[in-house]
C-alpha cells in the first residue's frame, strides 16, 4: 500500500498572491508544513510529495489525498498554514484507519470541513485485456 499527500505547487498562496512573503507558493508552504509536522511526529507511513498544476485552480493550496488501496481525495481551498496541514494529516489517519477509506462526517477535523472536492476510487488492476 502507498499513501501520500501530493500538493500542488503552482497554488497560489491565497485568492490575491502568487507567492507568500517568503517567496513560496502556498501550495509550497503547506507541502513543506506536512513535512515537519510528519518528521515531528516520527513518521515515515505517508510520503510527502509535489505535483505541478492539479488542475483545481479555482481553490488555492489543492492536495491529493493518495492511497493506492482506498478512495483517494482531492481537497483544497486551505490556508497555507501549519494547521491546515495538521488536519490535513489527522484526517488522512482516520482514512487509514478505516476499512475502505470512508471517514464519517463527525470524526472530521474542523480544517478539513469544506474542503473536499472529489473522491477518486482505489485502482484496481484487471486481467481485462
Amino acid at each position: 500500500m502507498t499513501r501520500a499527500l501530493i500538493f500542488c505547487t503552482t497554488c497560489k498562496h491565497d485568492a490575491d498572491n502568487k507567492l507568500g512573503p517568503d517567496g513560496l507558493t502556498g501550495g509550497e508552504t503547506l507541502a513543506r508544513h506536512a513535512e515537519a509536522l510528519l518528521a515531528e511526529r516520527g513518521r515515515d507511513d505517508i510520503a510527502v510529495q509535489r505535483q505541478e498544476c492539479l488542475w483545481s485552480c479555482t481553490r488555492h493550496c489543492n492536495v491529493w489525498l493518495r492511497d493506492t488501496e482506498k478512495f483517494s481525495y482531492l481537497a483544497g481551498g486551505f490556508s497555507p498554514e501549519r494547521t491546515s496541514a495538521e488536519a490535513i494529516i489527522d484526517w488522512f489517519d482516520l482514512h487509514g484507519a478505516s476499512e475502505e477509506g470512508w471517514v464519517a462526517f463527525r470524526q472530521w477535523p474542523d480544517g478539513m470541513r469544506g474542503h473536499f472536492i472529489a473522491r477518486l476510487p482505489a485502482m484496481v488492476e484487471t486481467d481485462d485485456t
